[in-house]
């Protein structure tokens, strides 16, 4: 993230590097989007030989997050998010999720997301659209 945050965000579970448990992943901006990229390994699968759903919601959620970080340097929390799964996200494929915003009203901030599989003729596995709430986030963490 661009912003000085790395106290909030130290035991984030997809971005922080320093999680023990984590999936440490980078978070980058690549041609005006958010962009991260995951290869899943058989601890995230749900059936046998493909991501569990649960990690392609998480994903998505992250990116769009950083998407609203990276052009707006605000910080938000998640209101809504509606995803449609498209294929299923394969074990040991490198899936690249990216992300933008579409639009900002007052304090609402609407954002569109994408997961492809890079190893797999970039099919789309999931695309997502969130509704995200500008706030200050040292008054909504606990003490």
């Amino acid at each position: 993230m661009d912003r000085d945050v790395t106290a909030k965000y130290v035991n984030c579970f997809v971005c922080s590097p320093v999680n023990p448990f984590g999936l440490r992943l980078k978070n980058e901006f690549i041609d005006g989007k958010a962009h991260m990229e995951f290869k899943p390994t058989e601890y995230h699968a749900g059936l046998n030989g493909l991501m569990h759903g649960g990690f392609s919601l998480m994903l998505v959620d992250e990116v769009m997050l950083n998407a609203i970080d990276h052009i707006l340097h605000v910080d938000a929390v998640t209101l809504n998010s509606s995803t449609d799964f498209k294929n299923p996200a394969k074990i040991g494929h490198r899936m690249v999720c990216e992300s933008w915003v579409t639009k900002q009203e007052g304090r609402k901030i609407y954002v569109e997301a994408v997961v492809f599989d890079a190893d797999d003729d970039n099919k789309e596995i999931v695309r997502s659209k969130g509704l995200f709430y500008q706030m200050d986030m040292d008054s909504f963490l606990p003490r």
